[in-house]
């Protein structure tokens, strides 16, 4: 899962400590998976073992049947001994765990239906993350947490990755709506997202303007190279005001729709619904950690950016408060 590090122009906790914060998720988040897969593994095994044993007690001839097969006596014994003395220390464990975990626990049927669980669960913290600090949050816009292309970008890309999604930033104090920021250990992705439906066909028309096929039905959009074109500039701009120096590419993003192959002197990669998921294996595969420059670009990036917050209630009461570390 990707590191989220600003979303539009929300308060992020990152942009005040970039070097600390990724290390930091990434650590809670192994620890948060680890311990509930072990609960749920320890729930399942007391539903079991109640389950058999209560089974064995109703029907006194079929225990007498099975003990006499000492292979599967031995078996009987074992889950005997897994079972508490009343059945009521279950409901005081119960009652214990956290009400998010004792949720997950109960829902998910199987370990794949946890793990699904439990990325959402994390995404949702993700966007907490992206949208508060210690002092200070922002109005966070209910929309994100549906939002389908920020939630592959935070959830389906490797936490090798910084990710800013439609950050606004302040140049010459002008304000720039950008696209998809993809910050890797070796390079920064430009991503313009072209939306259609699975039905589109994208065609270039003039250096302005693309077109949009549905059937029998055409409609302009604004050429995503314009973004890109953009994107590209600004970011090239202020890494090279700080010296700093990683390749730049850029890609138009369209995973429902089509695009009419076309050259483009190989400035641009156009990914579309039939190269998307061989690219989105790529991104995965890249086995390089987070690197010390990658967390340099993110940060004079994230210096460049527009931020709309308001100080915590517990802060306006003077209330002492402590990051919440142990939290996501």
């Amino acid at each position: 899962m990707a590191h989220l590090i600003k979303l539009e122009d929300y308060v992020s906790r990152y942009q005040f400590d970039i070097y600390r914060y990724p290390n930091q998720f990434t650590r809670l988040k192994k620890e948060r998976w680890l311990s509930l897969k072990s609960e749920w593994e320890h729930d399942k095994e007391a539903q079991e073992s109640v389950f058999i044993t209560d089974l064995l007690e109703k029907e006194p001839s079929i225990h007498d049947e099975l003990e006499e097969k000492s292979l599967f006596a031995k078996t009987v014994q074992w889950v005997k001994k897994l079972r508490p003395a009343k059945s009521e220390d279950f409901e005081t464990e119960n009652e214990e765990k956290p009400m998010e975990e004792e949720r997950l626990i109960a829902k998910a049927k199987t370990l794949e239906q946890l793990k699904k669980l439990f990325i959402d669960e994390i995404y949702l913290s993700q966007l907490r993350w992206a949208s508060s600090s210690l002092i200070e949050k922002s109005y966070l816009n209910p929309k994100y947490r549906y939002d389908e292309r920020l939630k592959f970008f935070a959830t389906q890309i490797p936490d090798n990755y910084l990710v800013m999604y439609k950050p606004i930033f302040y140049i010459k104090q002008a304000r720039v709506d950008m696209g998809v920021l993809l910050i890797s250990p070796t390079d920064v992705f430009c991503i313009s997202l072209l939306e259609g439906t699975n039905k589109s066909i994208f065609q270039p028309l003039r250096e302005r303007y693309w077109l949009e096929i549905v059937g029998k039905e055409e409609r302009k959009v604004v050429s995503p190279v314009i973004e890109l074109n953009r994107m590209a500039s600004i970011v090239k701009e202020i890494l090279q005001e700080k010296e700093l120096a990683m390749p730049i590419k850029k890609i138009v993003l369209s995973p429902e729709s089509y695009i009419d192959d076309f050259r483009m002197s190989g400035k641009i990669q156009l990914i579309d619904r039939r190269s998307f998921p061989e690219w989105k294996e790529k991104m995965r595969r890249n086995p390089s950690p987070i690197k010390k420059i990658q967390l340099e670009v993110a940060k004079v990036l994230l210096d460049h950016c527009l931020t709309t917050a308001f100080q915590r209630q517990e802060v306006l009461e003077g209330d002492h408060l402590e990051d919440d570390e142990v939290q996501l």
